[in-house]
């Protein structure tokens, strides 16, 4: 469904956008990039893991480590050399480095919740696939109604007051969702958690991204355009990463719980099953649906009850991200 539009987008883009370049083109800054790499890698791939290596354990500290060592790296071999791939320098710019920090506390919130709120939908709500994306639809809906009036807002009230609204609107959003459980009514609780969040998405991008890219010069638009595209992608990736760790840190001892209180089922579970259970909500609903017909609604129970468990902490820690950037 993206060629279509990206075609339109390219051809429209060829004809009505303004070229802008940098007159003095450099050859890639190779150590930048391989230690900007290390750094976001290591720091997502031990967020990831750190639930199954325990986040006290050594090797959560030799990731965070290596993480927090190559981002000082990068930082100060960008202050020194001569054609850096980041400036970091545009940071003292207190106008571009909140701005930034806006946009990628507004995606943290964004994928960590569309993450989970999928699985919501198909795991809890007993959606299939289709209706799981269809019933995300407000939140674009949303969105994309107030993204037309959030630049107007903020040259008439201000970007910094604009973008801190949209903040709190999310950790407001995220704060309804928290409280959802398998009854909660689309068209009420749902859907109001949904648009809080939709619109504060719209109040935090547009406002922001114009911050960044009219801090700079022109010949920078691509600096401007790379530190809003990797505020968004790191936000996001993090995002994913904090939020599912979050929950899978709730979740999996959480399973374990209600499956010992049925009696019979972890004597029955073929070996693995139950570990992957613990690990996937998809396998657990896998278990309920093959339990015997007698404990069948006590898995299914369980399974819900335990990922709404850690659903509900996840999203008030993204709702308190949030509610800080703002």
């Amino acid at each position: 469904v993206n060629v279509p539009i990206v075609a339109i987008a390219l051809v429209a883009g060829a004809i009505l956008i303004p070229k802008s370049r940098d007159e003095n083109p450099h050859s890639i800054d190779y150590v930048g990039f391989i230690l900007s790499v290390v750094a976001i890698g290591s720091l997502v791939f031990t967020v990831i893991e750190s639930p199954m290596w325990g986040w006290g354990s050594s090797t959560s500290y030799l990731g965070f480590a290596i993480s927090a060592v190559a981002l000082v790296a990068f930082v100060r071999f960008e202050s020194h050399v001569e054609h850096p791939l980041l400036d970091v320098r545009v940071f003292r710019n207190a106008r571009v480095s909140a701005a930034a920090g806006s946009i990628a506390v507004a995606f943290f919130c964004l994928f960590g919740f569309t993450f989970l709120v999928t699985q919501y939908f198909q795991f809890v709500r007993g959606y299939n696939t289709l209706s799981s994306g269809v019933h995300t639809i407000p939140f674009a809906i949303g969105a994309g109604v107030t993204a037309p009036f959030a630049a107007r807002a903020a040259l008439k009230w201000g970007t910094k007051r604009v973008v801190a609204l949209g903040l709190l609107n999310m950790s407001i959003g995220l704060f309804i969702a928290s409280s959802m459980d398998a009854h909660s009514s689309y068209f009420g609780h749902v859907i109001i958690g949904m648009l809080f969040m939709a619109n504060g998405l719209s109040l935090v991008t547009s406002p922001s991204t114009d911050a960044i890219m009219g801090s700079l010069n022109r010949d920078k638009a691509g600096v401007g355009s790379a530190i809003n595209d990797t505020g968004r992608e790191v936000g996001g990736t993090l995002g994913v990463a904090v939020v599912g760790s979050v929950f899978v840190s709730l979740y999996s001892p959480k399973i374990l719980e209600k499956f010992e209180q049925i009696p019979g089922l972890i004597a029955n579970l073929p070996k693995g099953v139950l570990k992957m259970s613990e690990e996937s909500v998809g396998a657990a609903y896998q278990v309920a649906q093959q339990a015997p017909v007698g404990i069948r609604d006590q898995v299914e129970a369980a399974v819900s009850a335990s990922f709404l468990h850690g659903f509900s902490m996840a999203c008030v820690v993204a709702s308190i991200a949030a509610l800080v950037g703002s």
